[in-house]
């Protein structure tokens, strides 16, 4: 699991022409809301919501240490135009997007992975161009949308979907085996809809109804430049919606997925004639072909009743919603490298889910767009440009030095019996480590693509087009070839990533030379500041591997159980008190935190701050000051109103207040240092601290 939030920075990023999602900004006027009721924290500063506070507050440490610590920022930091939020994440992200955006003009970057870049990205600031263009490159995909007529049309279209935008309504991922990590599966199930959640479509929520009503008017936008009259263009949004509905109706929501077990749930192994024969109606193996073509014959399917509502509403009835779904697919993502108007339409739908009005800053978004797509080609040329071996050899010796204390502390667990606690420090003995870059860049092939220029016939979505067909012809090789260790997960750890994260299908940590400097990483630092930050980040992401989610897979990767029964119960438990006492916290008024969906992060929270504190009572003279204000910048954040409840309802990761008063507050050190006692708003007493690592 990542440490940052999953919302993004930048005003718009295209997610490789399967969806266009747009950033948004705080509102300039906004009414600030202060949370209610007796809630655990109903003291604190939901200093997340920007202007919450302010210069002239006096706010001690004891009642409010996030608010305290961080004042200074929180109360002048103003969210640029071009954000829908800031924080420390954002800070390093911005440094990057500037060392990176420095080598966009480059001359001297001769490689054919560096070409490939700078084209990308001046294909995509190149307005002129883009603008001259209109809407030309993207009218043949809506052509053939519109040439379907039957459900055999569709199929046809569908089972040939080689360099069409939008493929058929399923989700296709390529990843390890979760009971054989030695190699790769095919995992198919439910597509991803409109309004993201599942769950929307069956309770909607205040945030669900912003992005419904602001989807609509973008892509009813989007299809009249596409030639449909106002009225077709509200009734092909208002049939795609009900067919959307009957789709989520049978499809896994957050709900479904963060309660514990949800991982065994979803593994269904199949093989190509159990699948036909689960799905007469609905061919999902003519839409597998290139995969069973290859010489796949076993797939995981992750939500049988998916499947089986598929079946049922595969049928010409239901032809106009499906194509209706293409078309939103197309649109929305196309529209994301076509003309300023597409550009301002979609800004415009990011806007109304924000509740203000932003301005996105072209070039960061042609960053984040290049670097999305062509992840490791921008990460070698960032980490040769701007990495020093040795912050990678210095961050490894660290996280050597985390993970012999770990083992120190799962041998003195307590509630933990024997047999499992040596399964837990054989697994993290086991553990991978992944620090800044790769070592062995000739694992990432960019030497068969190839990119048009303008005078060669290329535009920006044809470019991004050869782009796509290029990925999906390495996941059908990807599905074929046993898992070669030295790989990185590059979609989410490549050298230029601002974050960090645990992968448990192959028991690694992985720390991408993005998060190595800013308030995370200074070599200068002193060593109570190194562990406040990424001390700090390290101890959270190897407590991933023993969360709720990550104790269900063993020393290899494999969904297994390793536990014994009283020792899984006593676990249990231990987190169950973790999630009662987050789902407390009432960030906004009726919106309150879901404990059992941010479980995992908490517990590792938890687990990274008892690590560093276990080293600090190792050091003479440890200044515990500098160490517990240390981790309180790495949550400094500042959202609109709406964003934080957006992340508050869908977001793994509770609000940053909470990720530092929550967090430390369970520990005596912090009432040592700060002289916090009962009446403070901090204390809490010795009986009611959690404690699970």
């Amino acid at each position: 699991m990542k440490i940052g939030k999953r919302i993004g920075a930048a005003l718009l990023v295209v997610v490789v022409l399967i969806a266009a999602a747009g950033c948004v900004a705080t509102p300039q006027n906004e009414t600030i809301v202060s949370p209610t009721g007796e809630n655990a924290g109903s003291g604190w500063i939901v200093s997340d919501l920007a202007g919450s506070v302010t210069a002239d507050m006096n706010i001690s440490v004891q009642d409010d240490f996030h608010a305290a610590v961080n004042k200074e920022w929180l109360s002048s930091s103003k969210i640029p135009a071009d954000k829908m939020m800031i924080s420390t994440f954002t800070e390093r992200n911005d440094e990057v997007t500037q060392e990176i955006l420095a080598l966009m003009d480059d001359t001297t970057q001769t490689s054919h992975e560096a070409k490939l870049v700078q084209q990308l990205y001046h294909d995509f600031i190149d307005m002129d161009t883009r603008n001259a263009l209109g809407m030309t490159p993207i009218m043949p995909f809506v052509e053939d949308i519109q040439k379907i007529k039957t459900i055999d049309d569709l199929t046809a279209y569908l089972t040939d979907d080689k360099g069409k935008i939008a493929g058929a309504p399923m989700g296709v991922s390529i990843m390890a085996d979760f009971k054989d990590s030695t190699h790769n599966a095919v995992y198919i199930g439910a597509p991803s809809l409109s309004l993201g959640n599942m769950d929307d479509y069956r309770n909607i929520t205040p945030s669900g109804e912003r992005q419904k009503a602001a989807n609509a008017v973008s892509f009813q936008k989007l299809l009249i430049r596409a030639g449909y009259t106002k009225e077709e263009a509200a009734n092909i949004n208002e049939v795609l919606f009900a067919l959307e509905s009957k789709i989520a109706s049978a499809c896994d929501g957050l709900s479904a997925s963060s309660v514990p077990g949800y991982q065994e749930s979803i593994y269904n192994p199949v093989s190509t004639r159990e699948l036909k024969e689960l799905s007469p109606t609905f061919p999902v193996t003519d839409f597998l072909q290139p995969y069973i073509s290859a010489g796949v014959d076993r797939f995981i399917l992750t939500e049988p009743d998916w499947l089986e509502k598929m079946n049922e509403l595969y049928t010409e009835e239901n032809v106009e919603g499906f194509k209706a779904i293409l078309l939103r697919n197309t649109l929305m993502a196309g529209a994301a490298v076509l003309d300023q108007e597409c550009l301002d339409i979609l800004t415009e739908s990011s806007s109304a889910i924000a509740g203000s009005e932003i301005h996105p800053d072209l070039n960061q978004t042609a960053y984040e767009t290049t670097s999305s797509l062509l992840d490791m080609a921008v990460g070698k040329m960032y980490a040769d440009a701007y990495v020093q071996p040795k912050t990678k050899q210095d961050v490894e010796e660290l996280i050597t030095k985390v993970v012999a204390v770990y083992r120190e502390r799962l041998q003195n667990t307590s509630w933990l019996g024997e047999d499992t606690r040596k399964k837990a420090i054989e697994k993290l003995d086991a553990l991978k480590v992944r620090v800044a870059y790769p070592d062995d860049w000739s694992l990432y092939d960019y030497t068969g693509l190839t990119l048009k220029s303008k005078e060669e016939g290329g535009n920006l979505l044809t470019n991004v087009m050869a782009i796509k067909e290029m990925n999906r012809e390495q996941n059908v090789q990807k599905a074929l070839t046993p898992i070669d260790s030295n790989m990185w997960i590059t979609t989410q750890a490549a050298p230029q990533t601002v974050n960090a994260f645990y992968y448990f299908l192959d028991n690694s940590i992985n720390i991408p030379a993005g998060i190595l400097g800013g308030d995370f990483y200074d070599p200068e630092a002193s060593e109570e500041k190194m562990m406040g930050t990424i001390g700090m980040i390290i101890g959270h992401e190897i407590t991933h591997g023993f969360d709720t989610g990550g104790s269900q897979f063993d020393k290899d990767g494999n969904l297994k159980n390793w536990w014994t029964s009283e020792d899984k119960a006593a676990f249990a438990n231990r987190t169950a008190k973790v999630a009662e006492y987050f789902g407390q916290f009432e960030v906004l008024p009726g919106v309150f935190v879901n404990g059992q969906l941010t479980i995992g992060e908490t517990v590792a929270d938890l687990g990274g701050l008892s690590c560093m504190l276990e080293i600090a009572g190792t050091m003479e003279d440890f200044d515990y000051t500098t160490f517990f204000t240390s981790y309180a910048t790495l949550w400094k954040e500042q959202a609109s109103q709406n964003i934080l409840e957006l992340q508050t309802r869908t977001d793994a990761h509770p609000p940053g207040y909470l990720r530092t008063n929550a967090i430390v507050q369970q520990v005596q050190e912090f009432y040592d240092t700060f002289n916090v006692t009962e009446g403070d708003g901090m204390y809490l007493a010795p009986e009611d601290r959690l404690s699970v690592w």
